[in-house]
């Protein structure tokens, strides 16, 4: 299992994040709130190893690398000159193109294994990176804010084959978003953050997940009516 305790990380002689230490149960998801600029990404960057510059530790199963991390960003990192099979089996460890077909036909892109990723729409690249994300069955899942910037109707339908994906597939899993909703929708446990020098400033523990708009509704406005400036990193 993940578990991250980051005593400081700075750059540029700016206190970036502090005393930061999350321990993930089994196959948990957990998903990261805070207000712009606190470090969010940074944390990310620190899980995948992509910084390693910080006073701490961060281990999965007690091993300080992750040999098989799965990782979707805020826009679909994706090479628009190659095709989607292309752009999948580029990071495809086992080069299977059946199980790709499979993949591509559960997320509704039947006949575009071979299209540009230049011809697709916004949404249809965000499936094509959803499927490069899980595409190794990852042992930890990194989600930068992925499905940031899509119409509503799109990107509850993304999160909803995220779910898909995800129970098949069950990994601990750090999912970054503004969004209250729809980390209350996604996630066993919601951390905020304050702003920097960050820490961590409230953990919900949120029971009984659902896709319910008026569930989600309820449970939103019950946090925020006893944490009003939460979403901008206070607790009081």
């Amino acid at each position: 299992m993940l578990n991250i305790n980051i005593e400081e990380k700075s750059y540029l002689d700016e206190l970036i994040l502090k005393d930061i230490n999350i321990e993930f149960k089994k196959n948990e998801i957990i998903s990261i709130i805070g207000p712009s600029g606190c470090g969010k990404t940074t944390l990310l960057n620190l899980i995948s190893s992509l910084d390693k510059s910080f006073y701490g530790k961060i281990e999965f199963n007690k091993k300080k690398e992750i040999n098989n991390l799965g990782f979707m960003f805020q826009d679909s990192r994706l090479l628009p000159w190659l095709s989607v099979k292309e752009n999948i089996l580029l990071v495809q460890k086992n080069k299977d193109e059946a199980k790709i077909e499979q993949m591509l036909h559960k997320v509704g892109l039947d006949g575009y294994m071979n299209s540009r990723i230049k011809e697709l729409s916004g949404g249809m690249k965000r499936r094509v990176s959803l499927i490069r994300a899980f595409i190794n069955n990852p042992e930890v899942l990194l989600l930068d804010e992925p499905f940031i910037s899509l119409d509503a109707p799109t990107a509850k339908n993304l999160r909803l084959l995220f779910m898909e994906f995800y129970n098949q597939n069950p990994t601990n899993t750090v999912f970054i978003t503004h969004d209250l909703q729809e980390a209350l929708a996604v996630s066993h446990r919601i951390i905020f953050l304050s702003f920097k020098p960050t820490k961590v400033v409230y953990e919900y523990e949120n029971k009984n997940k659902s896709f319910d708009e008026d569930i989600l509704n309820e449970k939103k406005e019950e946090i925020l009516r006893r944490y009003p400036d939460i979403l901008s990193g206070y607790l009081s």
